[in-house]
Order: C-alpha cells, then structure tokens, then sequence
C-alpha cells in the first residue's frame, strides 16, 4: 500500500471556492473573506478553521496557482460561465489534495467500462491506495459531494452514481488546467498521447 496522506475530511461548497478564488485574482483575498462566506455553511469554530485551511490549500497555497495567475484575466471573465467554473474548482482541489485526484480518477476508472457504479466499489478502489479505514470514508464524504456539485456525475439514490455525459468546456485554459492537475498528481511535464486517455479524463469534453 503507498504511503499516501489524506489531507482532507471536509466538503467545501463550490460557491465558497469560486468566491475565494474570484478574491485572489481580485487581490483581495483574506481569512476573514473567506470566514464569512463559510459561517453561511458552518458553525463551529473548529469546524470553520478546518474548512478555511482547506480552501487556502486550494486556492492561495495551491501548486498550479502561478499558472492561475499568468492568464487572471481570462479566468476572470470565464467564472461566469457554470461549467468552465467548476472544472477550474475541480482542477484546483485535485491538484491541492491527490487524495482527491485519486478518488476522481477511480471514479473516471469505472465510468470507462459502466455508466452506473456504487459507493462499496468506490470505497474498495479508494482503500486500496489509502486503507479501508475512517479517514478514508469521511475523505470520500468530502470530495464526492463537491463532485457531484460540479455536475461531473449524477446519484439518482443514495450509494448509486451515474455517470451522464462529459462537461462540455468552452475554454481551452479551463482544458489546460484539468491537464495540469493531472501532470502534477503523477509527476511528469509533459503528457504523451497514451495519457490523454486516461481516465481521469472522462469527464471533460
């Protein structure tokens, strides 16, 4: 089993990602700003200074975030628009947690061969890299809701998932970005073509 830290056990709402994000590029991002947004969430002063680390690993602290910044005023404008929104919030929070990463590319894993999967053959995937304890199942609590926000899959019941159609994308950064947050979870510059078919990318078209 690989030594893989978890990192995260706590889902945060795209709204408050976008929000937070938007106030980065803006330069006016602060803990306080991002407090706020998650007091409409969350009570709790443990719970709010575990979900404000969360969202400054995934925007301020995050790997790719100079590329972020180098095209601000396209991603600015590209905000509005749902999809392409959530496809950056996704990208980032892979590229801030592989644990993410790992749950999202299982999922894309099974999607390649069945349109509709259950949690038990997530969980079982996700346990193999992780181990099948608590930590994992509450991580897997915390990610696959912020999936399911983003549109990237359906659960039409409780503990089944459908997978519908890949996100349609409009802009090519957006389509930069999700490739990125792949090259950054398996270490290499550069992708080759037999990569572009993995499945992490299932879900982007």
């Amino acid at each position: 089993m690989k030594n893989k830290s978890i990192d995260i056990n706590q889902r945060i709402p795209l709204y408050v990602l976008a929000a937070a994000l938007e106030s980065f590029l803006n330069e006016t991002y602060s803990n306080d700003y991002v407090l706020e947004q998650l007091r409409l969430e969350y009570e709790g002063e443990n719970r709010l200074k575990k979900a404000l680390r969360i969202v400054n690993r995934i925007i301020p602290r995050n790997p790719m975030i100079e590329v972020v910044l180098e095209h601000k005023e396209s991603i600015n404008s590209i905000l509005k628009r749902k999809a392409d929104r959530n496809m950056i919030l996704i990208a980032l929070l892979n590229t801030a947690f592989p644990f993410s990463f790992d749950v999202l590319s299982a999922f894309g894993k099974f999607f390649a061969v069945q349109d509709v999967i259950n949690s038990d053959t997530i969980k079982k995937s996700v346990s193999n890299i992780y181990g099948g304890n608590r930590a994992t199942e509450n991580g897997i609590y915390s990610v696959v809701p912020m999936f399911l926000e983003a549109g990237l899959f359906d659960r039409p019941k409780s503990g089944i998932y459908q997978f519908i159609s890949a996100m349609n994308i409009s802009s090519p950064i957006v389509k930069e970005l999700y490739k990125l947050s792949y090259k950054k979870n398996i270490g290499v510059d550069n992708l080759q073509d037999y990569q572009l078919i993995d499945p992490y990318f299932q879900f982007v078209d």
